[in-house]
């Protein structure tokens, strides 16, 4: 466009120059056309002989952790770029990578961005578009750098070590004498190492005391598994008002901790991590968008799938609450274990909760109290109905440690005299 003026400043020029007798219009003429072919040919040459490579340290990253990327600009030709604009067009949130640089001949400019994980969810991170052009900004140009590749964020974990996980019927049960190829707290014996072991079941102290390398085999533990229910459903979530502090229960809350969406999944992910931690089988229902069931197992990609899943689930459910726990309760039994987490206020599912504890399926409840993040209906009645239940039940408000809060064992329906063992 600034190119099209100055060729119309030109012609108009020119046309005075014939109309009047005047030198300098002339020279003018000149002047303004060496400027074009000038700046013509230096935008030409502007991105010639420029090229671009990026690094990015993963392609699988945790809220809360950095991810690096490493961008590097290289002028192969002998001529320096006075300037080069990088524009990034990743979606992830807060990365910064765009960079005007400048780049002499036959060299390079690297630089290196640290992106604090802060949202998760599937990303892009690219594609680089590069803009240059001559110094009168007469003639833009630009060179877009298609690379890029899916970055998938996975929600944060926390400690939860504390918390009274369900005891199923068969916990302290006799274990069974068939060979464990995971790892539990039941230790059958030990061998001697064969190829192909894994290093993690190596008895160290078997191993010194023998003088060889000796492998402890595990049972199948008897405990009892556990599943883990998701209420995504939208009418119930809320986000923190702006203008909130989360401060506001005496303590500093985390970044991405601003809904009851983002609380309900990191306990989620938390407590699976916690089960398969202990060797026990987890599951997970989720009723979002679309309804997630992942079966339980233990195996060592089950905390991967869970993860996966509550990367990019978001609070978009239509299915109330209690028609989830009644269509899926086929699932829970004596020897499972169930676990909802959920900010609803309606009471129709601590109906459909008292319905299936009354088949003996031990069964809690973590309520994420909505008003403390928005105006919204308080869970008391919920809370005081599973209570009255004999229903396990933590209350989990804006501003709590979720760590803390869930393993303090002090919630409206905890134990009296102290934590319940887990099964």
């Amino acid at each position: 466009m600034n190119a099209l003026k100055v060729v119309l400043l030109l012609l108009g020029i020119v046309v005075l120059a014939q109309v009047n007798d005047w030198p300098f219009l002339n020279q003018l003429v000149v002047a303004l056309l060496g400027l074009l072919i000038v700046a013509y040919v230096w935008s030409r040459l502007s991105l010639r002989s420029v090229s671009i490579t990026r690094v990015t340290s993963a392609d699988r990253a945790q809220v809360g952790q950095q991810v690096a990327e490493r961008i590097e600009v290289r002028n192969r030709g002998w001529f320096p770029k006075l300037w080069l604009e990088v524009r990034d067009y990743s979606t992830l949130p807060g990365h910064e990578a765009s960079r005007v640089v400048h780049v002499r001949g036959r060299s390079r400019t690297v630089w290196e961005v640290d992106t604090l994980c802060v949202r998760r969810g599937r990303y892009r991170v690219g594609p680089l578009v590069v803009r240059s052009g001559d110094p009168f900004g007469l003639f833009p140009r630009s060179m877009r750098v298609p690379g890029s590749h899916e970055l998938i964020v996975y929600p944060a974990t926390v400690d939860v070590s504390g918390f009274p996980l369900p005891r199923g019927t068969i916990s302290g049960g006799r274990a069974t004498p068939k060979r464990n190829p995971f790892i539990t707290p039941s230790v059958a014996g030990i061998r001697e190492y064969s190829s192909g072991d894994a290093f993690n079941r190596i008895s160290w102290a078997a191993t010194a005391r023998l003088g060889k390398l000796m492998i402890k085999e595990f049972d199948f533990d008897p405990s009892a598994d556990i599943w883990l229910v998701l209420d995504l459903e939208r009418e119930h979530h809320r986000s923190a008002a702006p203008e909130a502090t989360r401060a506001s229960a005496g303590r500093e809350a985390f970044e991405w901790l601003d809904s009851t969406e983002e609380y309900a999944v990191t306990i989620a992910a938390s407590l699976a991590r916690r089960c398969l931690d202990e060797g026990r089988s987890v599951g997970l229902i989720a009723s979002g968008g679309f309804h997630e069931v992942i079966p339980a197992d233990r195996s060592d990609r089950q905390y991967m799938k869970i993860l996966e899943a509550l990367a990019v689930i978001r609070a978009e459910g239509v299915r109330p609450l209690a028609e989830v726990l009644l269509v899926e309760g086929r699932r829970f039994g004596r020897q499972s274990g169930l676990v909802t987490i959920t900010p609803s206020t309606d009471e129709g599912w601590v109906a459909a909760m008292v319905e299936i504890v009354g088949r003996q399926v031990p069964a809690s409840a973590i309520v994420v109290e909505p008003s403390t993040f928005a105006p919204a209906d308080g869970s008391l009645f919920v809370v005081s109905g599973l209570v009255a239940a004999g229903i396990p039940t933590q209350l989990v408000k804006y501003g709590d440690d979720i760590g803390s809060t869930l393993s303090s064992g002090r919630g409206p329906g905890a134990p009296v005299g102290g934590q319940a063992r887990d099964g």
